[in-house]
């Protein structure tokens, strides 16, 4: 993703596309799950405490995964 990432054009996009989290709690647990929507798998990670220590957000969108880094997860984080 760019610098001009905007994660409300993003979510207007994506919103409904079915999502998939692989995160890394520590250096011993990985963990991978599915979501409906981009917005479950947000709300998800809101509610993680404490916050992984890595994480990969993919979206499933014209028959591929479309994976976002963690600086952009945090910018759907702050903003959704």
């Amino acid at each position: 993703m760019s610098e001009n990432f905007s994660a409300k054009e993003t979510f207007a996009i994506y919103g409904e596309s079915e999502t998939t989290l692989t995160f890394t709690r520590d250096e011993f647990y990985t963990e991978e799950k599915a979501f409906p929507t981009m917005r479950d798998a947000v709300d998800y990670l809101k509610a993680l405490d404490p916050i992984p220590v890595e994480i990969v957000l993919y979206i499933r969108a014209h028959g591929r995964d479309i994976p976002f880094d963690r600086e952009n997860i945090a910018k759907l984080m702050q903003e959704l």
